[in-house]
Order: structure tokens, then C-alpha cells, then sequence
């Protein structure tokens, strides 16, 4: 046989695969699934959301008119759980029985996170699972008609969006942040505690110290409001996510130094892990 032949068809096919790789890489770029972005608008009287969202990465992207902000957070109830047991379970966390109440919320429900937002828009990318979910603005416990402005979301099993990008990290442990000393870009928080926490960013007046954080902490944490504030601003950040669980905030926060705090209470103790000395200083920007 002519070998003559046989490189012939090689070489044809060698072109043939070459011209396939363009059309192949062009269809698995096309098919690469984005995050899907939900738009919320609260204002005092509320916000709405979609009914439906798809599995895989979401983007809650957030902005208030409110002048008390909005706590907006995403949870998952586990079975057999009720919308009102875990609301019911959720002020008393929040309220008097911060042990008990933590508890059973711990207990109640997946909490995939959230963002909180105050003088500027923000928004987190979480990752979310098929089922019944609740959109819940964590400002409007305690208040009258809780359960009428919880939002309903039924997670269908379609996969959708890739993780999100972020330039940095904060770690959430137990009873401490684990964070840089600055921030320039998105960050991804991540809950490696025993139970469920958050991550606040507050912009602090200038010259503020960790000393003077623990002492209005401890102040706030025995049920007393100091008339001076270390605080210029109210949070953004991540609301509290359950053991195990992350989101990357992206937020257009004015450069300057700020405060990185949780105002969730210990469920063992009751006390506030920031009156305990989980706080830090942070630049933002620069």
C-alpha cells in the first residue's frame, strides 16, 4: 500500500480537527451559565422579589430607600418547619430569649446569607439550592406584620451561574474574624464557626480604636446605647450565614477606615461576640 496516500488522509483530517476546535470552544463559552441578578428595592414600606429563582448562583443586588436600611437575607427552611414557628423563633433570637431563640433558629432554618445595605447599593453572590426558600428584611423583626413582608421563593432544580469572583476573604470564627487589613474589590465570606454569624462593615470616626470599639460594644451588649457613637454610618455587609456556608459582597463603599463587626449573639452565652472581641479595623480602598 502507498504510504504516500496514508499521509495524505492524515493531514486532511489534522485540518479537519483544527478547524473544529474554534466551533467547539465557541459553543462551551456560549453555554457557560452567569449568575442570575435579582434586583431589590426596599423601601418602607417593603420590597417584592421574584417567585422563582433557578438553582446555582445568585446575585441579590440591593438598595434602600429606607432610612434605617434593609437587612436582606435569603433562608432555607429545613423540613417540616413553618413559616410562622420559624418567625416566632427568629424575635425571640432577636429579642429576649437571645440563647433559646438562637437555637431554634440555628435549628429552623439554612441560612445562605444575604446582604445589608445602608447609604450606598450592595450586593452578594450566594449559592442556592432547589426548594422553598423566604427573602427576609432582618430590620423588620419586632415590627408589626413580620410575616406578610416575608417573601416566598421557590428554588427550581435548573443549575445556573458560575461562582463569583472575589479579591480577598474574610473567615468568620469562633468568637474572631480572620481578615485583612485592607479591601479593594469583592470579598468572600466565609462562616467556619460553630453556629451562625455575619460581617458588617461601619465607617468609624476618624482616630478610632479596637478599645474604643470594645467599650461601646460592651455598653450596647448590657443593654445600654452610648450617646456617642464610634460609628458615621450604618452596615453593609453579609447577614448571617449558617456553619459552613459563604457569599462575596461587592459594595461601592467610600475609601476610608472602617469597622468589621457582628452584632449576632453567642448562642451559648447570650452575649454579643463583638462585646467579646470579635472586631477589627479595616481600610477600605487605597
Amino acid at each position: 500500500m502507498d504510504g504516500r496516500g496514508d499521509a495524505g488522509s492524515n493531514g486532511r483530517l489534522a485540518a479537519m480537527k483544527l478547524l473544529l476546535i474554534p466551533a467547539l470552544l465557541g459553543s462551551l463559552v456560549t453555554t457557560v451559565p452567569v449568575a442570575q441578578e435579582v434586583d431589590i428595592a426596599v423601601t418602607p414600606e417593603g420590597f417584592a422579589a421574584p417567585a422563582t429563582l433557578r438553582a446555582g448562583s445568585v446575585t441579590l443586588r440591593v438598595r434602600s430607600s429606607d432610612p434605617q436600611g434593609a437587612w436582606i437575607g435569603l433562608v432555607k427552611p429545613r423540613p417540616g418547619i413553618t413559616l410562622e414557628r420559624y418567625l416566632a423563633d427568629l424575635e425571640r433570637s432577636m429579642g429576649s430569649d437571645p440563647v433559646e431563640g438562637g437555637k431554634a433558629v440555628l435549628q429552623d432554618v439554612e441560612m445562605l446569607g444575604g446582604v445589608a445595605v445602608a447609604g450606598v447599593p450592595a450586593s452578594v453572590t450566594l449559592r442556592v439550592p432547589p426548594g422553598d426558600h423566604y427573602l427576609v428584611d432582618f430590620r423588620d423583626v419586632g415590627q408589626p406584620g413580620l410575616a406578610s413582608r416575608v417573601r416566598p421563593v421557590r428554588v427550581l432544580p435548573e443549575r445556573a451561574g458560575a461562582a463569583a469572583p472575589a479579591s480577598a476573604q474574610i473567615t468568620l470564627l469562633d468568637g474572631r474574624f480572620l481578615a485583612p487589613a485592607r479591601l479593594t474589590g469583592p470579598v468572600r465570606v466565609v462562616n467556619r464557626s460553630a453556629q451562625h454569624n455575619e460581617a458588617m462593615l461601619m465607617p468609624v470616626r476618624p482616630g478610632t480604636s479596637l478599645p474604643d470599639l470594645d467599650a461601646f460594644f460592651t455598653e450596647v451588649d448590657a443593654g445600654r446605647y452610648p450617646a456617642r457613637s464610634p460609628f458615621t454610618g450604618g452596615p453593609t455587609g453579609v447577614v448571617p450565614l449558617s456553619p459552613g456556608r459563604s457569599a462575596v459582597l461587592d459594595a461601592p463603599l467610600p475609601p476610608g477606615e472602617y469597622a468589621l463587626v457582628t452584632w449576632v449573639r453567642e448562642i451559648r452565652t447570650g452575649k454579643m461576640f463583638a462585646a467579646r472581641g470579635m472586631r477589627a479595623l479595616i481600610t477600605v480602598g487605597g
